[in-house]
């Protein structure tokens, strides 16, 4: 067994990250294209938790023994097999979890890497990385009105950034209907992920957004590279910036939270209207429901600070592939007057 960082782990040639660490912690976050293979799930790894702060080291090592050892060997017959793979394990904080896997892996004669403090090297290596990581490729944001269609164009474009999809959240106050969202942490891991793979690319698209995603916060390095970016406006007839919301949100079937949003809004749209989106939204009336909260809340919410940019080009989105071929057309005859 050889111990290495997180950073020297990303010299190996065929890396295979192994995440020993409960079901949960996989989840919050994780080094991305690991495989999680728990020595403890979510509830015995709270149970030792307990005994360690209770009852102390000794007794807390003897009960994770005796509910993990079982696991740690279904664990080894799974890595037995993998072959042409450097295995690199690790666990929280680089502790008893990882090495008695680690160990025991050994001993049988079959290589593997153990990073060093665990979890906790790779979080804060994607800290520092975060705090100055520059994007290489020219960087063009795509801004306008609520429903305008930019994700649509995003996810058709190969040299884009999906920020709502790793995040998780659509990035307005219904935004979270129909979706989890992510943590933080593995929205930082991801997105740090999409920058690196894009770093040799002639531009990188991204959709305009404030700081917060949700309950989630844009890093600043990387917002503040975002507001320095080429500004794209993306124009919508009202029709279809109802239909593209309509056919985003139909299939989630979230009624009692939908009405609680909208009395959320009572202040800012007066009881009056309110009464309105309900009654238009309980009778069916969708279309009447999304016009009237594109009009009255979402665009006198956003259009002034859109009204702020200069933009290089504005372009009519009457349809997804029809707009995105226009706005890589104008991306590279920006790219080839800047030369």
């Amino acid at each position: 067994m050889k111990e290495i960082s997180f950073e020297e782990s990303l010299t190996l040639e065929n890396p295979l990250y192994v995440d020993v660490r409960s079901p949960g912690e996989f989840e919050e976050d994780h080094i991305i294209g690991a495989v999680n293979l728990p020595i403890f799930d979510n509830d015995e790894r709270k149970e030792v938790g307990t005994l360690y702060k209770m009852a102390g080291r000794d007794t807390a090592v003897l009960k994770g023994t005796e509910i993990g050892g079982k696991r740690i060997g279904e664990i080894i017959n799974r890595l037995s097999e993998v072959k042409g793979r450097d295995i690199v394990i690790y666990c929280a904080r680089g502790g008893m979890r990882s090495g008695s896997v680690a160990a025991l892996i050994d001993s049988l004669g079959i290589g593997v890497y153990r990073i060093r403090e665990g979890y906790k090297a790779y979080r804060r290596y994607v800290c520092e990385r975060m705090l100055s990581v520059n994007i290489k490729p020219e960087i063009f944001i795509l801004q306008g009105l609520t429903g305008a269609g930019k994700t649509e164009i995003i996810k058709v474009l190969k040299n884009s950034i999906d920020i709502e999809g790793l995040a998780g959240h659509r990035s307005s106050v219904f935004g979270g209907i129909g979706l989890k969202q992510r943590t933080q942490k593995f929205f930082e891991t991801l997105l740090l992920h999409n920058i690196d793979e894009l770093e040799n690319e002639r531009y990188v698209i991204i959709e305009g957004e404030s700081i917060k995603v949700g309950n989630l916060h844009i890093p600043a390095n990387i917002f503040a590279q975002m507001r320095g970016g080429h500004f794209i406006y993306i124009d919508t007839p009202l029709n279809r910036r109802v239909s593209i919301i309509r056919d985003e949100y139909n299939s989630f079937q979230e009624h009692e939270r939908i009405v609680q949003i909208v009395n959320s809004l009572r202040r800012k749209l007066g009881s009056k209207k309110a009464d309105m989106l309900i009654e238009h939204y309980n009778s069916g009336r969708i279309d009447e429901f999304i016009e009237i909260l594109l009009l009255d809340y979402y665009d006198l919410l956003y259009k002034h600070s859109l009204e702020k940019y200069e933009y290089i080009s504005v372009i009519k989105n009457y349809e997804t592939v029809q707009a995105s071929g226009e706005v890589e057309k104008v991306i590279e005859d920006f790219l080839s007057k800047s030369q």
